[in-house]
């Protein structure tokens, strides 16, 4: 039982963190910035309201966690690297100095580093990650390299590739620690939100994913 901080934890994988951690008897502060986003109801699940770009909302939160999660996403911009990314890693990595605290870990994405896209299977796919959503990517490949500088943090990029609202699988995952893609099983690129959560929560303590960008893909058992 561990008490997990979640940052965007109205959002669609953020829901799905919640619902599952409070299922494995964990203890959960869901920081929004709008609470009636989330429905839930939990003696296990405290919800908070929280400005994440300003340290002193966020510091005391931080104060009181085991595990920081970040399920945070942020628009579009085509003119350049999307900048939250870097600026929520900054004041987390901050907080936790403050605070003692370790362990963190942030959802990303498959590709967030440049050489890993022309890795993508198809021209079309290759043009969006590229030159659609490339500047989301780019800001969180930023974050991704303010984070290897930091000695503090036991940290862990979670990096999924496409996300669906399937439900929740049994599958097992497929990891790749060192191309931010999984390359192994091919035309596999949809992961499920809830799959996703469900990832996150198995490597809370897992020492092999410490300073990382994991990417993963889940896949059917092998019987």
């Amino acid at each position: 039982m561990m008490r997990l901080l979640v940052l965007g934890a109205s959002g669609q994988t953020g829901q799905h963190l919640l619902s599952q951690a409070l299922a494995l008897d964990h203890h959960v502060t869901a920081l929004v910035r709008t609470p009636s986003k989330i429905v839930q109801k939990h003696e296990r699940l405290a919800v908070e309201t929280c400005d994440v770009f300003d340290r002193e909302q966020l510091q005391p939160h931080i104060n009181e966690c085991d595990v920081v999660i970040s399920c945070l996403g942020f628009p579009i911009q085509f003119t350049s690297a999307v900048p939250h990314f870097v600026t929520v890693e900054g004041n987390v990595s901050e907080c936790m100095r403050v605070a003692g605290k370790r362990r963190v870990i942030f959802m990303h994405s498959w590709y967030t580093d440049p050489a890993s896209r022309d890795r993508c299977q198809g021209f079309v796919l290759r043009m969006f990650v590229k030159y659609f959503i490339g500047n989301v990517l780019e800001g969180m490949r930023q974050s991704e390299l303010e984070l290897e500088k930091s000695d503090h943090l036991d940290w862990t990029c979670v990096l999924p590739g496409g996300l669906t609202n399937e439900p929740v699988t049994d599958k097992d995952f497929v990891t790749n620690d060192t191309d931010f893609c999984v390359t192994e099983v091919e035309g596999k690129t949809m992961t499920a939100r809830a799959d996703v959560a469900r990832y996150i929560l198995t490597i809370l303590e897992d020492q092999t994913s410490f300073k990382k960008c994991r990417a993963i893909c889940p896949v059917d058992k092998k019987i």
